[in-house]
């Protein structure tokens, strides 16, 4: 897991952007399902939105390489 910061935190995994949008799309795509469940259609417009956006994402952190 990260590892143990001296205040006994513990600092977050490092990923690329490029997962972490993808992870993030996964998430709003369950999201998205449990509102199309409960009949929430614009929460559910929303979160297909913002899912999109996060494929954008990470298709572009992709083709974009990491600062130096």
């Amino acid at each position: 897991m990260g590892s143990q910061t001296p205040g006994g935190n513990h600092a977050p995994e490092q990923i690329s952007a490029a997962d972490s949008a993808g992870y993030t799309r996964d998430l709003l795509e369950s999201l998205k399902k449990i509102a199309e469940g409960q009949g929430q259609s614009l929460l559910a417009h929303l979160l297909h939105m913002a899912s999109t956006e996060a494929k954008y994402q990470s298709r572009q952190a992709q083709e974009t390489p990491p600062p130096e």
